[in-house]
């Protein structure tokens, strides 16, 4: 339709240039220029949703893992089961690939407990520290952080289910190595929730967005950490 509308409206400027003055014509071709950069964002959200139903249509068990973008930020709900030794708590997860960094940052429930930094690093050092206390620990781990393929190997189909929240919407789970299970929207493939084995506990999505950076500084560890 907005195809349409623009083939409409380009005759109309020999028209302009006719008799009418040239703000009409810079009008005209304006409103065209619009309307065709509309109809293209129209054919890319079209595009998308295209793809998302080809998605949908695959059935959990014949599905491959996700594979994370190299860069994304996640705001999730820490919620222990029982027998777990965690506490509720809200975790800011900073993960980018290319700057070899993953950034966690978990503010407990109880207001009484500090807020802790865990930074990990592609050189295998691991940060945690607790900047109202001015307090760390480093640690050294034959790894660096995690790769974004890390979920496709040996990862099994645990098939589809509801979303933890409770809403109408579909997800596909995964299980790997007695360590997580996996859960990723059915349409886009996004996190929806995870659940460490040895944790006992859930990791509710409450925000995800991919391709966001962290602020300026966040990978890098405090001075009081090089004490």
């Amino acid at each position: 339709k907005l195809f349409y509308i623009y083939l409409t409206l380009s005759p109309s400027v020999p028209m302009a240039m006719a008799g009418k003055s040239s703000t009409i014509l810079i009008s005209v071709m304006s409103i065209s220029l619009i309307l065709l950069c509309m109809s293209e964002d129209v054919f890319s959200i079209a595009e998308e949703r295209h793809l998302r139903n080809e998605i949908s249509d695959v059935p959990c068990s014949e599905r491959a893992a996700p594979i994370w973008p190299e860069k994304h930020v996640i705001v999730q709900k820490v919620v222990p089961v029982e027998g777990s030794n965690a506490k509720p708590a809200t975790t800011v997860t900073y993960y980018d690939y290319p700057e070899g960094a993953n950034l966690i940052i978990l503010t407990p429930d109880d207001p009484t407990k500090p807020v802790m930094w865990d930074l990990e690093l592609n050189d295998g050092t691991s940060y945690y520290f607790y900047p109202s206390t001015r307090t760390c620990k480093r640690r050294q781990f034959p790894v660096g952080i995690l790769r974004s393929d890390w979920l496709v190997s040996e990862a099994e189909p645990l098939g589809e289910s509801t979303s933890w929240d409770g809403s109408s919407k579909r997800v596909c789970g995964w299980t790997k190595a007695d360590f997580i299970d996996y859960y990723a929207d059915m349409e886009t493939m996004e996190p929806v929730s995870w659940y460490f084995h040895t944790m006992k506990a859930h990791f509710n999505v409450l925000y995800y967005k991919s391709g966001e950076s962290a602020p300026d500084g966040f990978f890098e560890p405090p001075d009081f950490c090089q004490e």
